[in-house]
This record gives structure tokens, C-alpha cells and sequence, in this order.
């Protein structure tokens, strides 16, 4: 969300629906940085093999769930960070144990 709200890449009138901004292209509407356009990332148009990534994914995931347990370090300090999505600006210390 962040990328598609910058006006360093947008402009100044980024929170204005222009199409008339893409008349001339991607890279003229976007400051010739054409990869902050994502239009398909989302949606109907999702890549074809998200839903078996997904589920590769959740597959993994609970195998590993079975086996360990998690818990934040006492010395997690908790700072969000908006880049692409909202991500933990200095990491997140864990502690796993085996079960």
C-alpha cells in the first residue's frame, strides 16, 4: 500500500484518481520506476500457481508447528515499519524449543 501512495513515485496529486496518467506509460506515470506499478498482484489476476504456494505453505507451516514451540526474546522491541507492507523494522527475535 505504501508504494502505491508515494509521491515521490506518483507525483504530488497521488490521492487523485488520474488515468489520464497512464497516456504516456507505466515509466512516465510512475517517475520511471515502472515496478511500483503491481496491478496484478491481486484479485482475479493473482499468479496461477499462488493457490498451490499457499498451500505448500500451510503444509510446512504446520509440520513445523507440531514440533517446535515459539516465543518472543525478552529483548523484542516492538517498531512497525510501512515498505511494501507493514514489517517489524529491526527483525523479530524468537525463541524455538523442540516439544
Amino acid at each position: 500500500m505504501t508504494i502505491h501512495h508515494d509521491p515521490d513515485i506518483w507525483g504530488e496529486d497521488v490521492n487523485l484518481f488520474k488515468p489520464e496518467s497512464f497516456a504516456e506509460g507505466v515509466s512516465k506515470a510512475t517517475n520511471n520506476n515502472p515496478i511500483a506499478f503491481m496491478p496484478f498482484g491481486m484479485g482475479p489476476h493473482i499468479c496461477a500457481g499462488f493457490n498451490f504456494a499457499t498451500n505448500e505453505a500451510k503444509i510446512t507451516i504446520a509440520m513445523i508447528l507440531q514440533r517446535f514451540t515459539f516465543r518472543l526474546s525478552p529483548g523484542y522491541v516492538h517498531s512497525p515499519f510501512p515498505v511494501l507492507a507493514v514489517r517489524p523494522e529491526k527483525g523479530v527475535q524468537v525463541i524455538i524449543n523442540a516439544l
